[in-house]
């Protein structure tokens, strides 16, 4: 037998348990300088997280010693290493580097994860907490028109009125999609280099 277990709205409802939001990731420095920085207040809830990075086995002196053997290399038309703008150069230096780690380490990457802890500040405002709970509980209304829209299907009278219940049901059951590929995001958007409200934290 296959089970299948799915859990409803996992993602945007641990961020709703925990308040967690880039804002509120918080260190002991802004915690001091807090006026509810008081264990009374019970205003900080600490929290593991996993960092996982990549990065190529080769060591800093074989990078050196691979920067070196480019830089006396002459390329297309009759170019030095040096002549080239930085981003190309770094791109010829990974592409060395990896094929050099393939040969002496047999593998191009290692990776590698740490677990650490950082504090979430449970009276930070709460607007990314709030826009989640908007967003899951405007989906678990559509949801709900959905389903009764979809059984107005089966109890249909007439072709107008079947039609009409088709219609909505699509239209909410759309809408319902959307609404979860957007919940979905607030915890990948955290991840985007580039973002407003990147925390690798989070």
């Amino acid at each position: 037998f296959v089970y299948h277990l799915d859990v409803g709205a996992m993602y945007p409802n641990i961020i709703l348990t925990n308040r967690l939001q880039p804002s509120a990731i918080v260190d002991d420095s802004v915690c001091a300088a807090c006026d509810f920085n008081q264990q009374k207040n019970d205003c900080k809830r600490k929290m593991d997280w996993v960092w996982r990075g990549d990065y190529n086995p080769a060591s800093k002196s074989e990078y050196d010693r691979t920067k070196d053997q480019l830089s006396r290399e002459r390329f297309e038309d009759g170019k030095s290493f040096h002549e080239f703008d930085e981003v190309t150069k770094e791109k010829m230096v990974t592409l060395r580097l990896k094929q050099y780690s393939k040969n002496a380490y047999r593998k191009t990457k290692i990776t590698e994860e740490v677990t650490k802890k950082d504090t979430v500040c449970m009276r930070e405002n709460d607007f990314y907490v709030d826009t989640v709970r908007n967003f899951r509980d405007k989906r678990y209304e559509l949801k709900k028109l959905t389903k009764v829209w979809s059984k107005k299907i089966k109890s249909a009278k007439d072709a107008l009125s079947k039609k009409e219940a088709e219609d909505r049901t699509l239209v909410y059951d759309s809408l319902q999609v959307a609404h979860k590929c957007i919940l979905n995001s607030f915890y990948g958007y955290v991840m985007r280099k580039g973002a407003r409200w990147r925390s690798m934290e989070m």
